[in-house]
C-alpha cells in the first residue's frame, strides 16, 4: 500500500507512535509505516521482546529493500499502569520534538494522548495534518458505551457486551478528538480493520469461544478473514492517507440507508453529549482534572 500510493521513502521528516506494536496488527504496522522512511515509535511492555522486534526488523531491511535503513524505536509502557503511561509518554518526549501520528492499536490509551495531544498539535502542519487513529470495530454493535459503568466496578459481566462498549469508546474518544481540535489541524479517526484472527481472540469470553474456535479454519472463514497485511492496510492508509492535506476538505453526513445490518454503523457511534462525558470521565480516571 505503502509503495503504490507513492510513499516509500518520502516521509523522513513525519514521526509515528504505534501503541501495542510487538505482535499482530501493531507489528505490521510498524513494519508498513517505516516503510515511508518515518521515525516509527513502538510502545512495548516488554523491553527484551521489543529490542528483539527491532532487531528482527533491522536484519529484514537486509533483504527487503523497502525496508532497508528504517528508523524503528520502542517506548516502554504497560497499557495496564497509568504511571507507565505517563513515563512512555514523558520518555517519548524527551527523545522527540515531533509527532504526527498516533495510532492507538492497542486500546484507546486516553492519558498518553492527552499526554502528547500538544507536540500533536504542534506538528501539524497545512501539508500534512496531525491525527489520532483509533481501532474499532463491527463489534460496537455488541453496545454503546454504559456512561458510569466502566473498569473494575462495571456491572457488565459478559466479556462480548465489554468487548462491544471499548471499541464503541474508541469511536467516541476519536469522534470527540475530531470535534475538540479538528479545526486546529489535529483530526481523530476510527477505523475497522476487518476480521482477523489476532492474539486477541485468546482472551475472548469463554461463553462463546468454543462456538468462535473451530469456525476460524473453515473454508467459509478464511474467504472473510484478512491476513495481518491486509488489516494493518486500513489503520496505515488512516495515518498516511492524504484526505487531510491542504487546507480546503468536505465532509458530508453519512445517509441513515448506509448504516446497513453488521457491515455499517449503529445509532450510538455518533452521540455528542455521551462522547462529551467520556471524556470528562477519561480525563478523571487518568488522573487529570482538567483539559489542559
Amino acid at each position: 500500500m505503502i509503495k503504490d500510493n507513492g510513499l516509500l521513502g518520502k516521509m523522513t521528516d513525519k514521526t509515528f507512535l504505534v501503541t501495542g506494536g510487538t505482535d499482530g496488527l501493531g507489528l505490521e504496522t510498524v513494519r508498513t509505516l517505516a516503510k515511508t522512511g518515518a521515525r516509527v515509535f513502538f510502545t512495548a511492555r516488554s523491553g527484551e521482546k521489543a529490542k528483539k522486534i527491532v532487531d528482527s526488523l533491522v536484519a529484514e531491511g537486509k533483504t527487503d529493500g523497502d525496508l532497508k535503513g528504517t528508523r524503528i524505536e520502542w517506548v516502554q509502557i504497560d497499557n495496564m499502569s497509568l504511571k507507565s503511561v505517563k513515563a512512555g509518554a514523558e520518555d517519548f518526549l524527551r527523545r522527540s520534538d515531533r509527532l504526527n501520528v498516533l495510532v492507538a492499536n492497542a486500546g484507546a490509551l486516553p492519558r498518553l494522548s492527552f499526554l502528547l495531544r500538544p507536540l500533536l498539535l504542534k506538528s501539524s502542519t497545512r501539508s500534512f495534518k496531525s491525527r489520532v487513529v483509533t481501532v474499532a470495530s463491527t463489534a460496537h454493535a455488541f453496545s454503546t458505551v454504559q456512561l458510569g459503568n466502566y473498569g473494575q466496578e462495571s456491572k457488565v459481566k459478559s466479556g462480548i457486551i465489554a468487548y462491544g462498549q471499548s471499541k464503541t469508546a474508541n469511536i467516541w474518544m476519536a469522534n470527540e478528538i475530531e470535534r475538540r481540535y479538528g479545526a486546529e489541524g489535529l483530526h481523530g479517526l476510527s477505523i475497522h480493520p476487518g476480521g482477523i484472527v489476532t492474539a486477541g481472540y485468546a482472551n475472548m469470553d469463554p461463553m462463546v469461544q468454543p462456538i468462535f474456535e473451530p469456525l476460524f479454519s473453515t473454508e467459509a472463514f478464511q474467504k472473510v478473514f484478512k491476513s495481518l497485511s491486509q488489516g494493518a492496510a486500513t489503520q496505515v492508509l488512516a495515518a498516511v492517507g492524504k484526505d487531510y492535506e491542504g487546507e480546503i476538505s468536505y465532509a458530508r453526513p453519512i445517509p441513515e440507508d448506509e448504516m446497513v445490518g453488521t457491515y455499517g454503523y449503529r445509532s450510538w457511534a455518533f452521540n455528542p453529549d455521551g462522547e462529551k462525558r467520556l471524556w470528562a470521565d477519561s480525563l478523571k480516571m487518568v488522573g487529570l482534572d482538567a483539559d489542559e
